[in-house]
């Protein structure tokens, strides 16, 4: 839904909650809409700044930045907790799949008064187009190009159809040429930077297009002369907001006084195969594994509800399209399938190319990296584990058939993916003719034994984009695609989804196929200073959405 409506009914909201006794401002107003009666705090709230970054938000690339730049900036769209498009500084769209027209808000101004034109995101986008070190640059590669139509009109052509394309335009856009100023380029977000005696802070934008904001209208900028200070100052107190890795090698010790709260990802993790293995090559075998496994339970345990439980690459997973999507274990069907794939059963519909992928991107350890929050595909730290199962025909029976011997691979570095590891394979284990072991190693050398194919199957992460393209996993030759998956069927029926043409077809090839086996959907973790803010809701990418439903007794 667009902004207004979003904001018009948090009002609505509030107002019946007042009626109700549940104590929130009144900002519900007469003829003339909204009113800002919003109680303002004067709680202290700190954000991190690394100085060292650049002021221009599409090119910087440090993490410790990012929730600045989004208490400052904002794009075309904003991406919600179920992966859609929501609008804001853009009012309409219309498009193909492959030309886009872009309406943008009328009125809306920068914190300069200057107000904002198509020439300023044509200007915002070809800038993280045109330049490889942008975080945004990879959402913009199959871009043909960017023009202005009008003064609120932009038209946006791609090389090829993506009809989720509006998902990648949260990008923030600025005001043409501001970027040069020495200072912040200009932006329409709902916080504008002060300065004051060489101190900075951010106060309310009484330009904001989005009316008022919540409780917090004061922020005290916390400079940082390391990218990996932002922490310390959190539990210090100075930083009162930041984003904080729960499934990570060296996950924070936040202690009792911080409030935490999860948001939807793109981070998938999953379990890569290696088709030079003729068993697991079998499409059939690969269901069987698949089956196998209680995602749910995966979740709960070793990666500490942190994460949605997957069984296709997409989130969240589609309803409906008559798609068979179990999320627990069958080990009666697992152990069918298995049988039939190891002993003549169905085989795989790939074609004989088996090149690896050479090309890789980490995104789990730079704490100047932002591929967490940006869409570059790249490939973060991997381990797991699978989780336990019972086979009905009894583990240990004098099974005959033909046997499955698999070396799982995973990254020694992050204990809560080996965990996850060794239940995953205690579930395979627990299937007659299966035998799994599950191999360890320190992150460069997992690296190096996934780039030169050393593995039978891996626990891999990755952070997909928010239109959820799966070529680099799934093309031959794809970036991420380590095993040397390659089906022409798999490939056209990407691209017929990416036109928005029969996308359950995709859904059901993929179960098939079964190319990777998805476990869970990682969550993000936004950690917030103990009762600083009510309501706080934030999106995969932005940490102020909603804001003007922020309330606080402070």
């Amino acid at each position: 839904m667009k902004k207004w409506k979003k904001r018009v009914l948090a009002a609505f909201t509030a107002a019946l909650c007042l009626i109700g006794g549940c104590g929130l401002p009144e900002i519900l107003g007469g003829d003339d809409g909204p009113v800002d009666n919003v109680k303002v705090s004067d709680a202290y709230f700190g954000l991190a700044w690394y100085q060292n970054g650049t002021l221009n938000p599409v090119l910087d690339s440090t993490s410790i930045n990012r929730v600045l730049c989004e208490a400052l900036y904002e794009g075309l769209f904003e991406v919600t907790n179920n992966f859609t498009p929501e609008n804001v500084l853009c009012e309409s769209y219309e498009g193909d799949g492959t030309t886009f027209t872009f309406t943008l808000r009328e009125g809306v101004q920068f914190w300069s008064g200057e107000t904002l034109t198509a020439g300023d995101v044509v200007a915002s986008l070809q800038a993280a187009q045109y330049n490889e070190s942008s975080p945004y640059h990879n959402r913009l590669v199959e871009v043909s190009s960017i023009q202005t139509l009008s003064d609120r009109e932009v038209r946006i052509t791609l090389s090829s159809p993506n009809i989720n394309f509006p998902r990648l335009l949260d990008i923030p856009i600025i005001r043409s040429g501001s970027a040069d100023s020495g200072s912040f380029a200009d932006g329409t977000g709902p916080f504008k930077p002060v300065e004051n005696d060489r101190t900075w802070t951010l106060e309310a934008n009484e330009n904001w297009h989005g009316g008022f904001l919540g409780s917090i209208r004061h922020i005290t900028l916390v400079t940082m002369t390391r990218a990996d200070a932002a922490m310390s100052s959190f539990q210090t107190g100075d930083v009162s907001l930041m984003r904080a890795a729960r499934i990570a090698p060296d996950p924070p010790s936040v202690g009792g006084s911080v409030d935490t709260v999860q948001t939807a990802s793109a981070a998938l993790h999953y379990l890569g195969i290696n088709y030079a293995n003729d068993k697991l090559a079998n499409a059939t075998v690969r269901q069987a594994l698949s089956t196998a496994l209680s995602r749910q339970s995966l979740c709960d345990t070793q990666l500490q509800t942190f994460a949605d439980p997957a069984v296709l690459p997409v989130n969240p997973q589609p309803a409906g399209n008559d798609l068979s999507i179990n999320l627990s274990a069958d080990v009666n069907k697992a152990s069918q399938l298995l049988r039939e794939g190891l002993n003549g059963g169905s085989t795989d519909e790939t074609d004989t190319d088996t090149s690896d992928g050479d090309e890789y991107t980490d995104d789990g350890y730079d704490e100047e990296d932002t591929s967490d929050y940006d869409d570059t595909d790249s490939y973060d730290d991997t381990d797991g584990d699978g989780d336990a199962g019972t086979d009905s025909t009894g583990v240990g029976s004098n099974y005959t058939g033909e046997t499955l011997s698999i070396r799982l691979l995973v990254n020694s570095n992050n204990t809560f993916k080996v965990a996850a590891a060794e239940q995953i394979a205690a579930s395979w284990n627990a299937l007659d003719g299966v035998t799994v072991t599950v191999d360890k190693q320190p992150y460069e050398t997992f690296v190096s034994m996934l780039q030169s194919g050393d593995f039978d199957v891996y626990y891999g992460e990755t952070q997909l984009t928010a239109d959820f393209d799966l070529r680099p996993l799934l093309s031959s030759g794809g970036s991420l695609n380590y095993g040397g998956y390659s089906s022409s069927e798999m490939s056209a029926a990407i691209a017929a989804a990416r036109s928005g043409d029969n996308v359950s077809a995709f859904y059901q090839l993929f179960l098939e196929q079964m190319p990777i086996i998805p476990i869970a959907f990682e969550r993000g973790q936004m950690i917030i200073r103990k009762g600083l803010i009510d309501n706080y809701a934030p999106s995969p990418y932005n940490a102020f959405a909603s804001l003007e439903t922020w309330t606080s007794e402070n």
